[in-house]
């Protein structure tokens, strides 16, 4: 179909919306369910990733990560400190250095939230062979990052702030450099590892 729409490719992005609301939807009712906000979620998804790689993240490359401004990060760390989720630990090499690390309450929430998600999608990946699922998360990585460079604040920072009222008489400046954006992040599954069959 030269110079046409490809169905396919098209039926594809729908099927990604499609998961991607399925997702949030799955996640706003674990983090209701839970009396958590839906950014706790994905910190501790991050937090969880960074550690178990053993590249446990500092609070400002968390604020890089979802793209929110360092006051409402360190906000969103206290809470989840408060609520025993987190911990700050200091570098044994730089003690100026503070990363984070999850705790085990934080786990065993996850668990109790995701594990169903988590069989149920392993219930599906059970169904297709070692190839193909290979092809599969090639494509959903190279998409996620796609997704990622086609945001507005990786075109253009000012894209993210407010546009101008009518009546206003001077242009809106762009938002100030580590400041919470319109854009929320994608959505993730968090913790725990999905189950082997």
């Amino acid at each position: 179909m030269s110079g046409g729409k490809n169905p396919v490719r098209w039926e594809v992005v729908r099927l990604l919306q499609d998961v991607t609301v399925a997702s949030d939807r799955y996640i706003d009712a674990a983090a209701r369910a839970e009396g958590l906000h839906r950014t706790d979620l994905h910190a501790l998804s991050a937090v969880v990733r960074h550690q178990d790689a053993n590249e446990p993240l500092t609070i400002s490359a968390l604020a890089q990560r979802l793209d929110l401004s360092a006051p409402a990060t360190t906000a969103l760390v206290d809470r989840m400190e408060r609520n025993g989720h987190v911990e700050r630990e200091r570098s044994e090499r730089d003690r100026r250095r503070v990363t984070l690390a999850s705790t085990d309450s934080a786990r065993s929430t996850g668990a109790r939230l995701f594990m169903p998600l988590g069989r149920a999608i392993d219930s599906v990946a059970s169904r297709y062979s070692d190839e193909e699922l290979a092809l599969v998360a090639r494509f959903l990585d190279e998409a996620a990052e796609a997704i990622t460079e086609a945001g507005p604040i990786h075109r253009d920072p000012r894209a993210v702030s407010p546009a101008p009222r009518a009546d206003a008489g001077t242009p809106a400046r762009p938002a100030p450099a580590g400041a919470a954006h319109a854009t929320a992040p994608p959505a993730v599954v968090p913790f725990p590892e999905t189950p082997s069959a």
